[in-house]
């Protein structure tokens, strides 16, 4: 059955406790400096050992707290610190990245290695210290020092099974299996937010291809999804889903394309030649009345009087 250790500095000197609390957390997360903000340094844990894990709950008042190089140096582990937060923000930075990881998110970060955070306001924050071989990921700089959500997929899973780990409540379980099962949720909470990642990644990719095929055919006018796609190889579905995410539609994006270069032309001298009709129809508009309406309700104008505006006010 593993054992529980709790630890407090509430009884202790307020002169003492920040070097109280070096002495003996330093067992687990190797040495660090701690230092009080203006109130003085306050901090509660309870640590739990099951069997290569360790787990813990941390309460703690403002502070400062850091690892520097002579200190990491003289740490031959690898060890992995995931953080859930439940209560303030912890502002971290570590390898010259940067994190607010606030309630309800959750991070990973490498504690043999230099890093320093610090915290405004009271926090409460769960935790657990994992070898890399337990996550079995090849490389875990890429999913360090971000922050991820724990309100879904596998990170609402992680939330809660870490919380039932630090509160002791899986005793009857053979040792290190609840370990075994909160590194698996870890292992799959990354892979499913890095799979979004790179799904967010394909979309961005493909929403380049499209702006660069509207440059090239916004002339024409039977350009419409059904081209771009067959242009680009593509399904109009999935068209439709690079552009779910964003704050117009494809369709609405043609259209302002459109617009746009219109509005341009009725003010390019190098277009005085033209008439507003010639202008629609360069740009792959085949109404005038449609162009006219469309503009209007862009612009709060019409075509003419806007390019009349443009040559008063030149």
């Amino acid at each position: 059955m593993a054992g529980m250790i709790e630890l407090s500095t509430s009884n202790v000197r307020r002169s003492e406790r920040a070097a109280y609390w070096r002495e003996h957390i330093w067992k687990s997360l190797g040495g660090f400096d701690v230092a009080p903000e203006a109130d003085g340094f306050d901090a509660s844990t309870r640590m739990r050992q099951v069997g290569m894990f360790t787990f813990a709950s941390v309460n703690a008042n403002p502070h400062r707290l850091s690892r520097n190089h002579d200190q990491a140096r003289g740490d031959d582990r690898r060890l992995f610190k995931l953080v859930v937060q439940h209560e303030g923000t912890i502002f971290m930075e570590q390898r010259d990245q940067k994190i607010a990881l606030k309630p309800n998110h959750w991070m990973l970060y490498d504690v043999t290695r230099p890093f320093r955070f610090h915290s405004t306001e009271p926090t409460r924050q769960s935790a657990v210290l994992l070898r890399a071989e337990d996550l079995q990921l090849s490389d875990l700089t890429p999913y360090s020092l971000k922050l991820y959500s724990a309100a879904s997929g596998y990170s609402s899973m992680l939330h809660a099974a870490l919380s039932t780990a630090v509160a002791g409540a899986r005793d009857d379980c053979a040792e290190g299996d609840i370990g075994v099962m909160v590194a698996r949720l870890a292992r799959l909470a990354l892979l499913e937010h890095g799979s979004c990642e790179n799904r967010r990644s394909s979309r961005e990719v493909m929403r380049d291809r499209v702006e660069d095929y509207l440059t090239a055919h916004l002339q024409r006018s039977d350009l419409s999804i059904d081209t771009i796609a067959r242009g680009l190889n593509c399904s109009k579905r999935y068209l439709h889903k690079v552009y779910v995410d964003g704050q117009e539609t494809l369709s609405e994006r043609i259209l302002r394309r459109r617009l746009e270069a219109c509005r341009a032309a009725l003010t390019d001298p190098r277009s005085a030649d033209q008439s507003v009709t010639d202008i629609a129809y360069t740009w792959g508009f085949s109404s005038l009345a449609y162009f006219s309406r469309v503009f209007k309700e862009a612009y709060a104008v019409s075509p003419r009087e806007y390019r009349m505006r443009a040559q008063m006010a030149s």
